[in-house]
């Protein structure tokens, strides 16, 4: 079972891979910009938000919202474009993780009666 810190790692690793991979995958600036990020890379990123939520203790599969922030964080850096919006980027980023928390939330789900411990 993976605690809370494990499950933020790994959507920051994932948010930051998904940007990278795609971006040298496609040749585009920005991971977005490629169509493989919509047929490769959100459902791999998807598929791994659900793999965090089955096997994650109790609701540290939350922390998959941190996905897009990552990701979004990775490609300021990158293109050395940090801003004083960069506050603003986290937020919307996480509203556009919703996809990847609902995966995750349906992989906790199926997890069944295994994980009573909601203490992560």
């Amino acid at each position: 079972m993976l605690t809370a810190r494990t499950c933020v790692l790994a959507s920051v690793a994932a948010g930051i891979a998904l940007e990278l991979g795609i971006q040298a995958l496609g040749g585009r600036r920005e991971a977005w910009d490629s169509p493989y990020y919509w047929t490769v890379g959100v459902p791999l990123a998807a598929a791994f938000a659900f793999a965090l939520g089955l096997l994650s203790r109790g609701n540290a599969w939350v922390w998959t919202i941190v996905i897009v922030p990552s990701q979004l964080t990775a490609m300021m850096v990158r293109s050395g474009e940090i801003s004083g919006l960069w506050p603003l980027m986290v937020v919307l980023g996480a509203v556009l993780s919703a996809p990847f928390v609902l995966a995750a939330f349906i992989g906790s789900r199926l997890r069944g009666a295994r994980d009573d411990d909601t203490s992560s």
